[in-house]
């Protein structure tokens, strides 16, 4: 990371010139500045980095929005080498273009873009988990939607997602203990409250509430309603926007 390295350089420079000089408390002083020039340095050159890079972000969106997926998978390679230089920056854009692919229908391009995807990328993730999950790779499936909870455990979608594999395979008593995780994370959610009680009665988990994130993931072919708001035609998925990340 070269934000990192010249943030260390600089901070670095500042603590020997001062030491070499030998002024007020010489080599703890040193330290000290080498610390805070390191760290105010890597601030603003993060910050000097994300307003270069905002703009592309913003074109990148525009050329989604307009249907232009390629255009923005493109547009979002290209801002790859960019990653050297701004922290997070390589994740996110790992997580777009395979969002962006999976969408598409170009599963071998989301293959290789989702497992790359940040941490804290739960679309990501999760589409990641639902492309396992329908090539019959059911454990690699749980595995990213666990990544998915670790990384964002205060997010609820990714419980009901888990607990919806877990069903599908008959593991009922599985999919309830995830469920009841979720509601030790928000005791208040109604998604949550609903589908223990469906589950505990014998009946199938309701992901409607989650409207289009839980069917872009095509684990489920969506009511006919969400396909005509979406303007969805062909595949079973559609195109989805992803959010925009700083």
């Amino acid at each position: 990371m070269y934000t990192i390295l010249i943030s260390i350089l600089i901070g670095a420079t500042s603590g020997a010139v001062w030491s070499l000089l030998e002024l007020w408390k010489t080599w703890q002083m040193g330290i000290l500045l080498f610390v805070v020039v390191s760290l105010l340095s890597f601030v603003l050159i993060s910050r000097l980095m994300a307003r270069r890079i905002e703009p592309n972000f913003v074109a990148v969106q525009k050329q989604i929005q307009g249907g232009q997926t390629a255009l923005a998978i493109q547009a979002l390679e290209d801002l790859m080498p960019l990653s050297r230089w701004q922290i997070l920056l390589k994740g996110q854009i790992h997580a777009q273009i395979g969002l962006l692919a999976y969408a598409s229908g170009d599963d071998n391009r989301a293959e290789e873009h989702l497992p790359k995807a940040g941490m804290r990328a739960t679309e990501a993730k999760l589409a990641h988990a639902a492309m396992e999950y329908r090539r019959g790779r059911k454990e690699q499936a749980l595995e990213a939607v666990d990544i998915a909870i670790r990384a964002n455990k205060k997010q609820i979608m990714p419980y009901h997602v888990y607990a919806w594999m877990l069903m599908k395979d008959g593991d009922k008593d599985g999919a309830i203990n995830k469920l009841i995780a979720a509601d030790k994370v928000d005791s208040g959610n109604e998604s949550t409250k609903e589908n223990l009680e469906r589950l505990r009665n014998g009946k199938k988990l309701n992901m409607k509430r989650f409207g289009m994130g839980w069917f872009g993931l095509q684990l489920e072919k969506p009511p006919a309603q969400y396909r005509a708001q979406q303007g969805m035609a062909g595949r079973k998925g559609f195109r989805q926007k992803p959010q925009r990340r700083r």
